[in-house]
């Protein structure tokens, strides 16, 4: 096959490329062809780059911008600015947790494994109240499909099971 660039030289490397409309398209080259080829992709590669690291520049710069006016934001009540919050680890006010809510919000998540909510203990009976209806809408979904597959037998025993769970009583 023949060079499709200079149509001289016989082809030596196939080179495949993306067109426009997002197709593959092959163009045969010789190794005159594909070296200057080359050169031509690493200095659009190179620009490529420039291009990237000017604009992690300025994301860079503006992340610090917008801590550094992160830090100067101050609670109205008490004063207190958020730098001074970071150095003492202490509010002034009860203001202060709306004034720096969204800053405090990341640190809450940082320090509790991501959680931003409270997820404290529940009282014994709410738990296990909760638990008998989990099971109950289990059980539900099993008689729905017992239901489904004709196994009215079985269907009839998870039936009672979600009567006595649904009572007060915990048959099992």
């Amino acid at each position: 096959m023949i060079c499709q660039k200079c149509g001289e030289n016989k082809a030596v490397i196939a080179l495949q490329q993306l067109n426009d409309s997002g197709k593959v398209e092959s163009l045969y080259l010789c190794e005159n062809c594909a070296a200057d080829e080359a050169l031509a992709s690493e200095k659009d590669l190179v620009k490529a780059m420039d291009t990237f690291s000017e604009v992690a520049l300025d994301f860079l710069a503006l992340l610090q911008k917008e801590e550094t006016e992160q830090k100067k934001v101050a609670c109205k009540n008490c004063k207190l600015t958020f730098e001074e919050f970071l150095q003492t680890n202490r509010v002034g006010c009860e203001e202060c947790y709306a004034a720096f809510q969204s800053q405090l919000v990341l640190i809450i998540g940082r320090v509790q494994n991501g959680y931003t909510k409270h997820i404290g203990k529940v009282p014994k009976e709410i738990e296990r109240a909760a638990g008998v209806q989990n099971e109950i809408i289990l059980l539900q979904e099993k008689l729905n499909q017992l239901i489904k597959n004709e196994e009215f037998e079985d269907a009839a025993i998870v039936r009672d099971k979600i009567r006595a769970l649904k009572a007060g009583g915990e048959d099992k």
